[in-house]
């Protein structure tokens, strides 16, 4: 499947284009970005067709059959527009988008056309979720806490994010905790009913989400933290027993009745070199990459070559989303599950904002879908 990107920045450069490089499915046929610094260097590593400043040239393609898209969050609606007239399939990055006015015309316009449609949640897609998952419904029984820690360095972060969020006061909540907001409606099925929020605002909450059926979330999320701690971390505690997740390394089971306890680790890179330990052991990694980072890295705001890197589902999430086309399937995060997402966050800001708890009806989106 020949595959076209728009917007080539930083983080397409660290997982989606490599991602596609190495899928034996795939191949990379075009870049686009405004950037032609970040043109002429990609077009050399990776030896496309072409590479193009022009958006329109991605949909006039007849060879391309899906569109990865990781530009901003503002920049959405004109192409899912585009794809929609050219009959591409589109995958864009989290979250779906950053204004509330285009959730609904944005679900509408997938809903009525013709093309695959996917936002960028990969968590669902790592080896550990898929894991946990099928772990938490054979065992989950009455009151049930699912508790997330998403926590990072915000210090770190390339100016342009940096400066959106921390000085401009674009809120994190939508940028980041859309991801577990989505990652948790996977888990239980289901879309929660009341939002709490206290914290920061911008950065650094804690979020609470009620859900049918006596389940309760937790979401401890913020940037406040340094990145010699691993950033995340899941604990389900149901059944009388608990499962728990150490940032997509290790995942361990224990308590339920009538079930052997469950204990998996998982692979992941420091520096391209391949390594499958516990937690432990992959949290003192994190020290010493944090320990070692140099001032020129820091500036440059890119360090995927040489950090801790976990699998959280990036490869996956792709290689669903082409299969799905392949094979004509239904895509289970589209746009009514980013529209969600999103309206989880800016109910979440409102709740913020008035020091109270909001109440959520998703009756709209899923009546439209």
């Amino acid at each position: 499947m020949k595959i076209g990107f728009i917007g080539c920045g930083g983080f397409s450069q660290g997982n989606h284009i490599p991602n596609v490089a190495k899928n034996p499915n795939m191949s990379i046929h075009a870049f686009c970005d405004l950037n032609t610094g970040y043109l002429e260097q990609l077009g050399a590593k990776y030896n496309p067709s072409y590479v193009t400043t022009d958006i329109k040239r991605i949909f006039a393609d007849s060879e391309i059959e899906m569109v990865i898209c990781a530009t901003k969050p503002d920049f959405r609606m004109p192409i899912m527009q585009m794809a929609t007239e050219s009959g591409k399939h589109l995958f864009v990055e989290k979250p779906l988008c950053y204004h509330e006015n285009e959730v609904f015309p944005m679900v509408k316009l997938i809903k009525n056309s013709n093309i695959k449609f996917m936002v960028g949640f990969n968590r669902p897609y790592s080896p550990m979720m898929q894991d946990i998952k099928p772990l938490f419904k054979r065992n989950r029984k009455g009151n049930t806490t699912i508790i997330y820690r998403i926590i990072g360095e915000a210090r770190l972060w390339p100016f342009h994010h940096y400066d959106a969020v921390v000085n401009k006061k674009e809120s994190t909540i939508i940028h980041e905790t859309t991801h577990i907001f989505d990652l948790i409606n996977w888990l239980t099925d289901s879309f929660p009913v009341r939002v709490y929020t206290a914290g920061g605002g911008n950065l650094d909450n804690v979020i609470t989400l009620e859900y049918p059926d006596d389940t309760t979330a937790v979401i401890v999320s913020g940037d406040n933290s340094t990145a010699g701690i691993p950033k995340e971390r899941i604990e389900i505690n149901t059944n009388f027993g608990s499962i728990i997740g150490d940032n997509f390394v290790d995942v361990s089971a224990f308590g339920f009745e009538n079930v052997e306890s469950f204990k998996k680790t998982y692979n992941y890179t420091v520096g391209g070199k391949v390594f499958n330990t516990d937690g432990g052991e992959a949290a003192e990694k994190h020290r010493e990459w944090r320990k070692g980072l140099t001032l020129e890295q820091i500036e440059k705001g890119y360090y995927y070559e040489t950090q801790v890197k976990v699998d959280k589902g990036h490869y996956g999430e792709l290689e669903y989303f082409r299969s799905a086309i392949e094979k004509n399937l239904p895509v289970e995060t589209g746009a009514v599950s980013g529209a969600v997402s999103n309206i989880i966050a800016w109910k979440a800001i409102e709740s913020w904002n008035t020091h109270l708890p909001v109440e959520l009806n998703f009756q709209q989106l899923t009546d439209s879908n």
